[in-house]
């Protein structure tokens, strides 16, 4: 009984030795620094996801280093158009031991061409309502998504409320 004991206990040290950790920040800018975390079941991966947001023509980027998930770390790219000039560029690079550092991760320029798809857009600042609107999708944009409800507050998205549709790349396979 004893024995079987000490197994067990010994079993949920090892299982819980095996988690990773990763460094955990978020900001306004390229780069950031902030202190470890332990990742969570299923999150094997450290991320470092940098999100270039274009709004009326002014572009500010914020990055986000993490734990993630092999799914997130396959997505590498996203481009969202939402019309009226707003749009998302965000790339994302892991590694996957502890306190890795992921290859220096950069938005690629933004592919302005046409691909003869249209979605229909729409965004409001705060919590007007917005008007709809076709835009063209452009580069490897080739789906129409429906986001509703507000958007998480603490990142760029937090001024965007309400039911979006956008152009956005089809999902990796």
């Amino acid at each position: 009984m004893e024995a079987s004991l000490v197994v067990c206990i010994l079993a949920a040290l090892l299982a819980t030795g095996a988690c990773l950790q990763c460094e955990r920040c978020e900001e306004e800018g390229p780069s950031c620094t902030g202190s470890l975390q332990t990742c969570t079941a299923g999150q094997n991966s450290c991320g470092v996801v940098l999100t270039e947001l274009t709004l009326g023509g002014e572009k500010t980027q914020t990055i986000i280093k993490g734990c993630a998930t092999s799914s997130q770390c396959n997505t590498r790219f996203v481009s969202t158009n939402f019309g009226k000039g707003m749009m998302t560029r965000t790339s994302i690079a892991c590694c996957q031991t502890d306190s890795c550092t992921p290859t220096p991760v950069k938005v690629p320029p933004a592919d302005t061409k046409p691909n003869g798809r249209r979605c229909p857009a729409c965004y409001a600042p705060s919590s007007q309502q917005c008007r709809e609107e076709t835009i063209q999708c452009t580069g490897a944009e080739t789906q129409c998504m429906d986001i509703a409800g507000p958007p998480k507050s603490g990142n760029f998205h937090s001024f965007v409320l309400g039911v979006f549709f956008l152009c956005c790349p089809a999902p990796p396979r």
